[in-house]
């Protein structure tokens, strides 16, 4: 028995960053990340023509809290792979 080829999706991976404070954002700075992020695949996707995507799991890593401004800041990243 001759099992099917499967269909070699390709893929992407995408990165954001965001520095900044939790005050202005409903979301927070991880979700300021996110949706950064989740901007950048819609971007590309329609420079692209591609009609589908499958975003993977966000990977969100924030580091310590420090003073900026007089404000509390941090820095988010994000990473998520895309296929399509």
């Amino acid at each position: 028995m001759v099992a099917p080829e499967r269909a070699d999706a390709r893929c992407k991976t995408f990165n954001a960053s965001h520095n900044g404070t939790d005050m202005f954002y409903a979301t927070g700075t991880e979700g300021t990340v996110k949706n950064k992020l989740l901007y950048y695949v819609d971007q590309w996707q329609n420079e692209k023509g591609i009609k589908r995507v499958r975003v993977g799991r966000v990977r969100i890593k924030c580091g310590d809290w420090f003073v900026k401004y007089m404000l509390p800041h941090r820095n988010c990243k994000a990473k998520a792979r895309v296929c399509y």
